[in-house]
Order: C-alpha cells, then sequence, then structure tokens
C-alpha cells in the first residue's frame, strides 16, 4: 500500500514536470521571438529615425550656412550628396522594417510620406543651390526657398515623430508580452518547485513509514524468539510446527526432553483447541498444574492460517503470592487462627447452607491490666497463649475458633445447640481460670462470653444475619463485662432495646449542649444546728425536645462512656458561676456552689485552665466554688490527682469528696489529698436512726472527718429523726428533701431569698 502512493506520487510529479516543460519551452519561444522583433525591428527602426533626424538637421545647417556664404558651393554640393545618399539609405531601411510589420498600416504610410517630403526637402535644396549659382543671384528667390524648407523640415520631424510614436506603442506592447512570458514561467517554476516541495515530504513520510513498518515488521519476527515465555505454534490436528527458545529453557528447567515442546501442554490440550476454535474471535486462557508449577495457557486461533498460537507463562510465584495475601486477608499472623473477616465468610456460608448453630464471643478480661503493667509485646504473647488453650479444646468436627480483635474470639458451633453452648462457655470459664505462664509472669485470663444463635430459616439477607449474629454475641458479652466479667450470657431481645436505647440517647445527648436542653438544678445545703442556707450543689438536668425531663442517672452513664460528660461538666461549671455571680451582683448573701467533677474531666489534662476561665468570665469569687469529687475518682491515679487537687486548693477553691464510704477508701491517701469537706453518702443515711450499723457509720465518718479538720455534709436527710441524729452526732451540713428537692434557678432564687 505504502509503495504504490509512492508510486502514484512519483508519476504525479512526472506528468506535472512534463507539462510544465513544456509549457515553459512554448513560453521561450515567444521570449525568443519578442526578442527577435525587438532587437531587428524595434531597435534599428529607432536608430534609423535618430540617423534621419540628425542628417535632415545637418542639411538644414549646411543649407543655411550655403546661404550665408560660410560654406563653399563645393563643399555644399559634397556634402548635400552625402547626406541625400544617406537619407535615401535610411528611408530605404525604413521603408524594409515597416513593409515587415502587418500591423503598422499608419507607420508605413508616414514613411511613404516621409520619402515625398524628403524629396521635396532635396527639391528645395536643388532649388536653392542652383538660384545661388547664378551669376545674377536672386536673393528674394534665394529667401524665399530658404523660407520653405523651414515648414518642410518641421514637417518631416512631424512625420518622424509619428514613426517614433508608433514604435514606442510596439516596444511597450512587446516589454508587457515579455513581462507576461517570464512571469508565467517563473510561477509554473514555483509551483512545480513547491510541488516537488510536498511530493518529497510526502515520499518522504511514507519512506520512513516503509522503514518504520520494515522494523516493526522485523520486530515482531523476533517478538517469539526473544519472548522470555514459550511460544508455540500448532497446526490444525495440535502438533506443534514451532517453539521459541524460551520453550527449550522450560523444558530444561524442568528436567524434561528438550527436544519435545508437547510435554509442556495440558493433558486436556485437545479439548482446549476445539473450544477456541469454535469461537476464532475469543482467545481460551487456563491455568493448570506441571508438576510443582502451575502454568498460564493462553491458546489463540488464526482461521486464515488455521494454525494455533499457544503462549505459556510459569506463574507459580504469583500463585504462592497470592495464597500469602490470601492468608494474611484471612488470617491472624499472631495466633494463626482465622480472622473476623473469615469468619463473616464462614458464617455467610453456612446461612446460604442452611446450617444452624450458636456464635460465642469470648473475651478476656484484663487486657487493659496486663497493658499497662507489662506493655504490647508481653500482651500480644499473653493474648496468644490465650488462643491457644482455647485451640486445644476444641471440637474438630464442629467448632471453630477466629481472632475478632485484640482480646476477642469468637467460636462458631455446629449444629444449634444452646444447653451444649453453655456447657462449652462453662468449661472454658473453668479453664480460665488457671494462670498462663508468660516470660516468667504468672498472668490471669478470665474470660467474658456472650452467645447467640444461629437460625437459618428463611433467611434472605445473608450479610444482614451475619453482622446481626456478630453484634448480638458481642452484645450478650458486653453486658457480662459491665457484670464485672468471668461469667457466660445468652443474647435476648431485651439486650437490642437497652443498646437501641442507648444509641439514640447517646445521639440525642450529643445535641444537648448545643440546643441548650440542658438545664440546673440547686438543692440547698443548710446549717445542722441553726438550718440557714449556706449553699447550694448545682446539679445537672436534661430536657429532651421529645421525652421530657430525662433523669441523670439515665443519662449520666451515656455521658461517661462516650465522652461527652466533658462537654456537659464544661457547661454545668460556667453556667453555676455565671448564676451564682449573678445573685451575688443582685445584692443576695454570698454562698458557696458545689459542682460535681467526673474521671473523664480530671484526666482531660485542661481542667485547671476550664476552672479559671469559668470564674474569670463569670467574675465568681474563688471562695464562692466548691468541686465535689469521688473515692474512685481519686483512687485510680492517687499520686497525679493529688497534684491537681492540690493545684485547685491553692487558688481557694473548696474541695469536697463525695459518696465516702461507698468506694475503695485508703486512709493512708486520704490524709495526703487537699480536701476540705467529707460527704456522707445518702446510702448509709437512709436507714437511719433504725439501722444500727449506718448509725454507727455515719458516726465513724464524722468523727474521723472531725479528726482530720474536715466538715461534714449528710446527704438524702428526708426525716426528722434523720436531722436529730446527725446533730447528735456533729454533723456540719445536711442536705435533702426534708428541708428541700432540687429546683430550678427561679425557684431556688425564692428559697434564696426566703432564707436570707
Amino acid at each position: 500500500m505504502l509503495q504504490r502512493r509512492i508510486w502514484l506520487a512519483f508519476l504525479l510529479v512526472l506528468m506535472v514536470g512534463i507539462a510544465v516543460s513544456a509549457r515553459i519551452v512554448y513560453l521561450g519561444d515567444s521570449v525568443r521571438a519578442v526578442n527577435h522583433i525587438f532587437i531587428a525591428e524595434k531597435l534599428p527602426l529607432s536608430q534609423y529615425i535618430g540617423d534621419l533626424r540628425g542628417v535632415i538637421a545637418d542639411e538644414e545647417r549646411l543649407l543655411y550656412e550655403y546661404y550665408s556664404y560660410t560654406a563653399t558651393r563645393e563643399a555644399f554640393l559634397n556634402q548635400h550628396a552625402r547626406d541625400k545618399a544617406h537619407m535615401n539609405e535610411i528611408v530605404a531601411r525604413l521603408n524594409e522594417i515597416v513593409a515587415t510589420l502587418e500591423s503598422e498600416a499608419g507607420s508605413r504610410a508616414a514613411v511613404a510620406g516621409l520619402r515625398e517630403r524628403l524629396a521635396e526637402l532635396a527639391e528645395f535644396s536643388e532649388e536653392l543651390s542652383g538660384t545661388l549659382a547664378s551669376n545674377n543671384i536672386d536673393w528674394d528667390k534665394a529667401r524665399a526657398t530658404l523660407a520653405q524648407i523651414k515648414p518642410k523640415v518641421r514637417e518631416i520631424e512631424k512625420t518622424l515623430g509619428v514613426i517614433s510614436a508608433a514604435n514606442r506603442r510596439a516596444v511597450n506592447m512587446l516589454g508587457e508580452d515579455l513581462h507576461s512570458s517570464v512571469s508565467t514561467m517563473v510561477r509554473s517554476v514555483i509551483g512545480f518547485s513547491v510541488l516537488i516541495f510536498f511530493v518529497a515530504f510526502f515520499v518522504g513520510y511514507y519512506v520512513v513509514a516503509i522503514i518504520r513498518e520494515g522494523a516493526e515488521r522485523r520486530r515482531l519476527a523476533l517478538f517469539a524468539e526473544r519472548d522470555p515465555n514459550p511460544v508455540l505454534r500448532l497446526n490444525a490436528e495440535g502438533a506443534v510446527l514451532y517453539a521459541n527458545p524460551a520453550t527449550a529453557e522450560m523444558l530444561a528447567h524442568f528436567g524434561l526432553a528438550v527436544g519435545q515442546p508437547a510435554q509442556l501442554l495440558p493433558a486436556g490440550a485437545a479439548a482446549h483447541l476445539s473450544e477456541t476454535r469454535a469461537a476464532p474471535t475469543v482467545n481460551t486462557q487456563f491455568e493448570y498444574a506441571h508438576g510443582a508449577h502451575t502454568l498460564e495457557c493462553t491458546v489463540a486461533y488464526l482461521a486464515d492460517f488455521a494454525e494455533f498460537h499457544v503462549y505459556l507463562k510459569d506463574v507459580s510465584a504469583r500463585k504462592q503470592a497470592e495464597e500469602r495475601l490470601a492468608y494474611q486477608a484471612y488470617f491472624d499472623a499472631a495466633t494463626g487462627l482465622p480472622n473476623q473477616y473469615k469468619l463473616r465468610e464462614d458464617l455467610g456460608l453456612a446461612y446460604a447452607q442452611q446450617c444452624a448453630g450458636s456464635v460465642m464471643m469470648l473475651v478476656s478480661d484484663q487486657e487493659q491490666e496486663v497493658l499497662e503493667s507489662f506493655g504490647a509485646a508481653e500482651t500480644e504473647k499473653w493474648l496468644v497463649k490465650i488462643a491457644q488453650r482455647l485451640r486445644d479444646t476444641l471440637n474438630p468436627e464442629g467448632e471453630k475458633l477466629y481472632r475478632f480483635g485484640s482480646n476477642a474470639f469468637v467460636l462458631v458451633r455446629l449444629p444449634c445447640d444452646l444447653s451444649a453452648a453453655e456447657q462449652r462457655a462453662r468449661y472454658f470459664l473453668g479453664t480460665s481460670q488457671q494462670p498462663l505462664q508468660v516470660d516468667g509472669h504468672e498472668l490471669f485470663s478470665t474470660l467474658s462470653i456472650g452467645a447467640a444463635l444461629m437460625h437459618c430459616e428463611d433467611c434472605h439477607d445473608v450479610t444482614g444475619m451475619v453482622e446481626a449474629m456478630v453484634q448480638q454475641a458481642a452484645s450478650a458479652c458486653n453486658r457480662v463485662r459491665r457484670a464485672g466479667g468471668n461469667d457466660f450470657a445468652v443474647y435476648d431481645e431485651a439486650m437490642s432495646r437497652a443498646a437501641a436505647k442507648t444509641l439514640r440517647l447517646a445521639a440525642d445527648l450529643q445535641h444537648a449542649v448545643g440546643n441548650s436542653e440542658l438545664r440546673l438544678q440547686y438543692q440547698p445545703k443548710v446549717d445542722t444546728a441553726s438550718g440557714h442556707l449556706l449553699g447550694m450543689e448545682a446539679l445537672v438536668r436534661w430536657v429532651h425536645p421529645e421525652r421530657g425531663m430525662i433523669a441523670p442517672v439515665e443519662f449520666i452513664p451515656v455521658a461517661e462512656d462516650t465522652g461527652l460528660i466533658v462537654a456537659i461538666g464544661r457547661w454545668v461549671l460556667r453556667e453555676a458561676c455565671r448564676q451564682n455571680a449573678e445573685w451575688q451582683r443582685a445584692g443576695l448573701r454570698p454562698l458557696r456552689v458545689a459542682v460535681n467533677l467526673s474521671a473523664r474531666q480530671l484526666r482531660s489534662g485542661n481542667l485547671l485552665d476550664e476552672i479559671d476561665a469559668a470564674l474569670a468570665e463569670s467574675g465568681l469569687p474563688v471562695n464562692s466554688l466548691e468541686l465535689e469529687i469521688t473515692e474512685s475518682m481519686v483512687m485510680d491515679d492517687p499520686e497525679s490527682v493529688i497534684r491537681l487537687l492540690g493545684a485547685i486548693h491553692d487558688r481557694g477553691i473548696h474541695i469536697a469528696l463525695d459518696d465516702f464510704g461507698t468506694g475503695h477508701s485508703s486512709l493512708a491517701y486520704l490524709k495526703r489529698f487537699p480536701i476540705d469537706c467529707l460527704k456522707v453518702d445518702r446510702a448509709f443515711i437512709k436507714d437511719t436512726p433504725a439501722n444500727a450499723d449506718d448509725v454507727a457509720i455515719a458516726k465513724t465518718i464524722i468523727a474521723m472527718a472531725q479528726t482530720l479538720g474536715l466538715s461534714t455534709v449528710a446527704e438524702g436527710v428526708e426525716t426528722a429523726e434523720q436531722l436529730e441524729l446527725l446533730k447528735s452526732l456533729g454533723c456540719d451540713q445536711i442536705q435533702g428533701y426534708h428541708f428541700s428537692k432540687p429546683l430550678a434557678a427561679e425557684d431556688f432564687l425564692n428559697y434564696y431569698r426566703a432564707h436570707l
């Protein structure tokens, strides 16, 4: 195809070249003819006219000289003869030139008239010569003759001007014809040159294309030879026609006879060849095992050659990599157990096969303690040993263990038998009581176990059912953990409803602060002896836009679990300071407002900044603020809490220890805490004075506080008998329904004014 185009280009150039050459030859002849006319006719004509004018001028001058006797007769006659002969010669030549011009009729007539006027001029000359030659010169006649010569010369000049003008016009026309012919020749040459350029470019382009095509064909011809993978050509019957060098290398690598490439083909090669021939537009690709290797085979059928092309590739390394990736994706590297992704896949398969069973989630209870005590590496070793102990006790026929998370495992049991599942769970709980040895340390590993039952009837959403099973087992396990761990529970619908309720509550609580749904109520704290108002405790309340008032016992635990308690505590602190400062600026007697702190606030790291900001914004005096903490908050990290409480106390802020006696108190630490007040928990007040044990506990707490120089506040005082008892025990302040329930700010203001 490319060669044909090149030949067509050459043929086009040849034809155009011949046409341009013929045109140039024709135009050259025209130019030569014009040059000939110009040189042979027009140029001599101009010359002769000029010569004739010179001769006539000489003749006229000679006549005047002769008349004036400046010239002798002899000289006049000689010169006159020469001029006459010269004029005759010029006229004859003019007549010859003009006679050849077919289009110069006017010029021929002018030459004829010129001849007549020259003859007349000669007659006048003869007549003047004869007059002047006589002995008795007739000067009047001579003057009259001489006077006729001058006009005649003018007529001759005019005639010569006509001939000269005609000659100039002819010369101009010849010049235009010559310029046109030369311009046409130049344009033809330029056009042909441009054509030659484009054809040369075209030919060069296709020559390069031919070279590239040839190189590509050579490269493709060598492709199979240089292919690092075996390439085979088979005839229609499947016999090998060609094998590239890589085929021999693979045969040698596999330890096979080098000259028999058919050994590399799979056992069912004929079937694959038939399949490819049946659909020749589609290549057939498949993998097969060849000893310890895995080969990938691609078969293409070339119908126009009736041949098969077979391409082989050793994909053993890739298959091994895929297997490693699959293992990493579905198995835990540390324990070798299948992971949560494999769990979901296996559960989905079980549901698809209508298999019933149970799903148990097992979580180690001491993971956080081990992590904090020994670090991540030791914790992982400990978890691996837990996994090994669980795996050693499995029933391989119907149980499979998975690692679900850091310290969580899932056991799937088939078939569905709740009694057997509980029996297995109790067995695991029993074995978990035995400590594990990890790098010389004896570590315990009790478990929290939650179970959910798999029922596959009418299962349309497999993915949803799998997630539901895992979620249900996790919910049951979480209930066990919240209850202290080391136990077993089975999921029921109540758990689902409780979890859903908690989730909804947490979602609504997210918006409570920003939507101004939180309120503060204030419970009075009065002097035990006099009943005078001494202060108040700020208690947060949540007014839900749909559910109304939500009790703190319901939303505070959710706030603690989600971390929202930090934002809520920050708002309570600022609002309590603002409200108390506002009352004091209104002229009311200063009271101390108590605000409860949460454990998360103590650990937040910026509690001091928040306290300073609340006091600065509100303008509340520092001695009008009291912060309440609990025993459990104090004992989690005593040293850091002591430093923090010391910084708070140094600012002049009062600190109270709430719920004293209900936690794991340490008197050794208690005396080091910079606290000002102990609050006796309502648990020790509600049954007094009837319960002697509660009376003894309350008495002991109050006495100990007095010994340590601390004031005391009794919570939950509801009866006069309780008030009298606490008076007798020396309790400083009373807080409870006997005096007032928690009041909204407006109601507390009225109470405040009434007890000034």
